[in-house]
């Protein structure tokens, strides 16, 4: 478990989790740290109407420094999404009716609030307890559990409504193996429904066999290792994001995390984006231009970008044909590994790039 977690992050998790069945919103553990609520927060002027196809939500959203967020209980009353709450990770797990993309939001204390899709932190910013709820970025819930919204500025209106996604069904299977006394799990999709059965098994063997490499990856390092002596046990981990489902494409993103001691563990990311037609694995260069001028365009902006936001440790020489990038929508996002280029406390560094910007 993260060490970051503090021992009162039980005690305003569960204040959450009361305040949200409707006890009078509050937070109402004397015992825990009270969130800090400003007046614009208390203000009805940064209150958001919610709509979900068209019909008035009971709850609303609220805006926070250009940020929109939504209540956690809106979108499981209104949007009927399953809500369920982990007591001992202090963790509020949501998650729509494909459910292959689980939304999570982990308290750490009253004020740091961090959200993780499939397990991975999804970034900034952050969720929000505000009067005893618990509230998500829009942007995590649009990129992550398939909704849509239309924002009406002069009504202060969010109208939502599901997206359109592929015909096909994702499901999660599971890898499993004993490994330096921990179990090694990894976690990987298969698909269904799609009407070239041989197209559906090439893409289920694909994801199969990336999802085996985590295990034999950590089979290959066994003994390497002695058995973990510290109060962190290792860890082995394989997980995967559906990224984009929809216009025939399908992108996931898999992460491959271990821990072996020391300082912080390590994630590999891979990409995989498919072409629900005929299977075909797709690169950066079916969606943005990558030929002459506009492959040096695309060089300088990552290398410039990657030197603006710090961490550049040098060696970048161009984005190469092959690189790793995944869909979202109107974007493809390009991305390196940890360490790659950058230092590991920058993260992995990503490049979104605008389909209508770089065609």
């Amino acid at each position: 478990m993260n060490p970051k977690f503090r021992v009162c992050a039980s005690l305003i998790a569960t204040s959450v989790l009361l305040g949200s069945l409707g006890m009078n919103g509050q937070v109402i553990d004397a015992g825990a740290p009270k969130t800090t609520v400003s007046t614009s927060q208390k203000s009805t002027k940064n209150e958001v109407l919610l709509k979900w196809n068209g019909k008035n939500l009971s709850q609303k959203g609220i805006v926070l420094h250009g940020v929109t967020y939504v209540p956690a209980t809106a979108l499981r009353d209104g949007l009927g999404m399953s809500l369920k709450y982990d007591s001992k990770n202090r963790t509020y797990t949501l998650s729509n009716s494909g459910g292959y993309n689980k939304l999570s939001a982990v308290v750490y204390s009253s004020n740091e609030i961090g959200i993780l899709v499939s397990g991975s932190y999804a970034g900034d910013p952050g969720g929000q307890i505000i009067n005893g709820r618990l509230y998500l970025p829009f942007k995590n819930i649009s990129e992550y559990l398939a909704i849509q919204g239309q924002w009406n500025p002069a009504s202060k209106t969010l109208s939502m409504t599901p997206k359109k996604q592929n015909d096909i069904t994702i499901k999660s299977a599971t890898l499993k193996k004993k490994i330096l006394g921990v179990e090694a799990v990894a976690h990987y999709p298969v698909v269904s429904g799609l009407a070239d059965a041989d197209v559906q098994a090439e893409i289920n063997s694909v994801l199969k066999e990336n999802a085996s490499g985590v295990i034999t990856g950590a089979e290959e390092n066994e003994g390497t290792f002695s058995p973990s002596d510290s109060q962190y046990p290792y860890e082995f981990n394989g997980d995967f994001i559906v990224q984009y489902n929809q216009n025939d494409i399908l992108s996931i993103t898999t992460y491959d995390y271990s821990y072996t001691g020391g300082a912080h563990g390590m994630t590999f990311r891979k990409s995989f984006t498919f072409s629900l037609k005929d299977g075909k694995q797709m690169k950066l260069g079916d969606f943005i231009n990558m030929e002459g001028k506009n492959k040096q365009k695309l060089n300088n902006f990552v290398l410039s970008q990657m030197k603006k936001e710090g961490g550049y440790l040098g060696g970048f020489e161009g984005v190469p044909a092959d690189a790793e990038f995944y869909v979202k929508d109107n974007a493809a996002v390009l991305y390196f590994q940890l360490y790659e280029y950058t230092a590991y406390a920058y993260g992995f560094p990503e490049f979104e790039l605008k389909l209508k910007e770089w065609k």
